[in-house]
């Protein structure tokens, strides 16, 4: 591997050797005529210095012409929150990078109850002479914002939104550059965005459609294709003869229902005009969500393989593509999930920097927690981690529980003010009730693997409850584990590595981790090979 002056490129004074080595081995790569590098770099490397370095560099020294990719670079990320660090790291008077999200994140200036996109709903129907259409419709807050976004040439943004922009609105066109950070939920992401739902009660009360009597996978596609989507298409026409009948500022009420009915159901129909173009059998499953409470019955379409839609969504926005993670874990598995040919991609994996003393990882065993045996288990589970509480009386911590099930237990059977449990909806409001307190509060979550930066006294142990195996009830889960050797051991490993990592973020940092369930031993021993080896130099 041959060393790069890099240096013009990089953000800031100084360079850790392990952002040095992940720099210089991407730029050798690219060199070499590589696509893809995939960059495995521990907490505490500075990967996203990592990926601005090789951007800037690659968009400086690539000097062919080519009128298939812009001039610049795309940064996505799967968090808001990592979202808006890079644009504080590298943005505002510290560098060019811009950030954009969907209007519904931005306050309107003129009507101040409202955020931009029901703003600019209202627009549609607004005289042109009047304030509030010379305010936003050029001056909008997140019109400005998707511009300077585009404008600039190093743009940061989240996964949903640059899904969204590249598949439907054509605005985001491919870049010389492109950085996928957290790389490791990409799989997810696309999954998640390329899945359609078809809801009974919208097929009945919006469509007039007769929801099917047969419910094998190949009948309701059959329905869904030739009468649920022609109905859709049909539908969405009457919205637009409606609207284009209102007066103006006679019902806006009603103008401002039927728009947001049209916006969802544009949406929905170019989503499910996309499914049926690719649908095939043994790709896609079914699941029936049946009804609960007042929700109606549900159809959900899932792939099983999304490396066919990583191309067409994701990586074709790249001239090169840049993966940073702490968690690839395995190159192999991780290139079959996204479809990229082995011999155009290279891996790389950086330890974390942070002594190991201060990280240490202890089993402790306290039962198995199995579907089996987990409700024998719970009781000891609790006591055990009253203990460790007591243990760190008057230290800030979290508690991993994977499930709903055990952290309500262990709120229900556990006498601690300390502990903080939270529910789909208030989850970042008790975060930073933890964050503000001056008491040593302890979490209580199952959804706190990731995205959660618990520094210096935040945390000062942690527990994980549970193997975190992933859901066995999912048919999807079964498919993949089914089709896909290494999958499911790999995404075990991966939550816990991301667990462990919450609470360890600096090398000045320190914090114990205890795994409780019985289980992991064997986990460990039979998965070894799909952890990193700083986590592996953890264990005690």
């Amino acid at each position: 591997m041959t060393e790069v002056k890099f240096q013009p490129f990089f953000p800031y004074l100084n360079i850790r050797k392990e952002q040095e080595a992940a720099i210089n081995f991407c730029i050798d790569a690219l060199k070499n005529g590589k696509k893809y590098v995939v960059v495995e770099a521990g907490t505490g490397c500075g990967k996203s210095a990592i990926g601005l370095t090789v951007a800037r560099w690659f968009n400086a020294h690539d000097h062919t012409c080519s009128v298939d990719y812009e001039p610049g670079s795309y940064f996505v990320t799967t968090q808001k929150i990592l979202q808006a660090q890079y644009v504080k790291d590298f943005g505002s008077g510290r560098g060019t990078m811009c950030s954009i999200k969907s209007s519904s994140n931005y306050s309107c200036k003129f009507h101040k109850a409202n955020n931009c996109q029901e703003s600019q709903r209202l627009l549609k129907m607004e005289d042109k002479q009047s304030s509030f259409f010379k305010s936003c419709s050029f001056a909008c807050t997140y019109k400005q914002s998707k511009a300077k976004f585009l404008e600039s040439k190093e743009s940061v943004t989240n996964f949903p939104y640059f899904l969204t922009e590249a598949a439907f609105s054509g605005k985001i066109t491919p870049r010389k550059f492109l950085v996928v950070d957290e790389a490791h939920n990409v799989e997810t992401e696309l999954s998640k965005f390329v899945e359609v739902t078809v809801s009974e009660r919208f097929c009945k009360q919006v469509l007039k459609v007769t929801w099917p009597k047969k419910k094998t996978q190949y009948a309701v596609y059959k329905w869904v294709k030739d009468e649920y989507f022609p109905k859709a298409q049909s539908r969405l026409m009457h919205f637009e003869k409606q609207l284009e009948g209102l007066g103006i500022k006679a019902r806006i009420k009603e103008f401002t229902a039927l728009t947001k009915q049209y916006e969802m159901l544009s949406s929905h129909v170019k989503k499910m005009e996309t499914f049926i173009k690719v649908y095939n059998t043994d790709n896609w499953i079914l699941e029936i969500v049946p009804p609960y409470d007042r929700a109606k019955e549900k159809f959900i379409f899932r792939p099983i393989d999304v490396a066919p839609f990583a191309k067409q969504y994701v990586t074709r926005l790249g001239k090169k593509v840049l993966f940073m993670s702490a968690t690839i874990l395995d190159k192999k598995t991780f290139c079959r999930s996204l479809g990229l040919p082995m011999d155009e991609t290279t891996f790389i994996s950086i330890p974390t920097p942070f002594p190991v003393e201060n990280r240490p990882v202890i089993f402790s065993g306290s039962g198995n927690m199995s579907s089996k045996t987990i409700d024998r288990t719970l009781p000891k589970m609790a006591k055990a981690v009253e203990m460790i509480l007591k243990e760190h009386a008057k230290e800030k911590g979290i508690i991993h529980c994977h499930t709903y099930k055990v952290a309500n237990f262990l709120k229900r059977n556990i006498r601690s003010r300390r502990l903080l449990i939270h529910n789909s909806e208030n989850r970042d409001a008790i975060l930073q009730k933890h964050i503000d307190s001056k008491t040593p509060t302890v979490l209580l979550s199952p959804s706190m693997s990731e995205g959660v930066d618990l520094h210096g006294d935040l945390s000062r142990f942690q527990i994980i409850c549970k193997v975190p195996y992933p859901y066995l009830g999912d048919p999807l889960v079964r498919k993949r584990m089914h089709k896909f050797k290494g999958w499911y051991p790999m995404q075990v490993a991966k939550t816990v590595v991301q667990s462990v990592g919450r609470s360890v973020r600096s090398k000045d940092d320190r914090a114990v981790t205890y795994i409780l369930d019985t289980d992991w031993l064997r986990f460990l021993n039979t998965n070894r090979k799909f952890f990193p080896k700083s986590f592996l130099d953890s264990l005690v």
